[in-house]
């Protein structure tokens, strides 16, 4: 059987999921999470992505904080967060500042509307999800968040020791 890149897919519009293999099913679901998310907050008027919503939160909770500080803190490659960071600072949302104390750090806060954008996607939030996960009943969303938390803790063990076998 030969592969025709102009048939349609047998699952139209569905991401062709391997049995017993949550890796595909994780990255399907975070791709429908991003475009409903985009979508949803360019409807309210900010132009702002998955990452940079969580840069927006997590710069509100510690202001001033390093650009490196951040990236490991959102577990994220500092290309990545310099790429979330030049639109969020174009739209006047970060302020960059060089650090008093080294000039080698650039230290991060959020401008009034970057508070008003912190604000707007933590309030929406819940609402957002709520839409997305609609076919859960409140107890099946309970237990997937339950077992979210645990894989998550799982995954973020073996990426350590990894990282510790690669040190070695």
């Amino acid at each position: 059987m030969s592969f025709d890149p102009k048939a349609p897919d047998q699952e139209a519009g569905k991401a062709v999921l391997l049995p017993g293999v949550a890796g595909i099913r994780i990255r399907r679901l975070q791709s429908l999470f991003g475009s409903h998310w985009q979508g949803w907050f360019r409807a309210r008027g900010l132009a702002v992505t998955p990452v940079q919503g969580g840069v927006l939160l997590s710069i509100r909770r510690h202001p001033g904080i390093s650009q490196i500080a951040l990236a490991r803190r959102l577990r994220i490659e500092p290309p990545t967060l310099i790429q979330s960071l030049g639109p969020l600072i174009k739209q006047k949302l970060v302020e960059r500042t060089r650090s008093l104390d080294d000039g080698r750090v650039y230290e991060l806060r959020l401008t009034r509307a970057g508070l008003e954008a912190a604000a707007l996607v933590e309030a929406s939030m819940p609402e957002h999800e709520a839409d997305l996960l609609r076919s859960l009943s409140p107890e099946e969303r309970q237990t997937f968040l339950s077992l979210l938390d645990k894989a998550i803790a799982g995954a973020e063990m073996a990426l350590e020791e990894r990282e510790k076998e690669a040190e070695c």
